[in-house]
């Protein structure tokens, strides 16, 4: 059970790390009402929306991954 335990945690740590970076790559949305109301649709024409969504992407399976192994190890610390 031990060797489990080490291996979700290293799992657990790569995720983190791969979060972080993730989101720090995100672009920088700050334009407060004007990205509400459309300003921000100059980043659709530029090749780097489409790098965006795939970003996007793998934050959500990132994340996903994240919480899934901060569940699993909370179960198996709590036995």
């Amino acid at each position: 059970m031990a060797i489990v335990k080490i291996v979700i945690l290293v799992i657990h740590i790569i995720v983190s790390l791969g979060l972080i970076i993730a989101v720090l790559l995100h672009s920088g949305k700050g334009g407060g009402l004007s990205s509400v109301l459309g300003g921000g649709g100059s980043s659709m024409l530029s090749g780097s929306y489409i790098v965006e969504k795939n970003l996007d992407k793998i934050t959500i399976v990132l994340g996903s991954v994240f919480s899934a192994t901060t569940l699993v190890l909370v179960y198996l610390l709590k036995s």
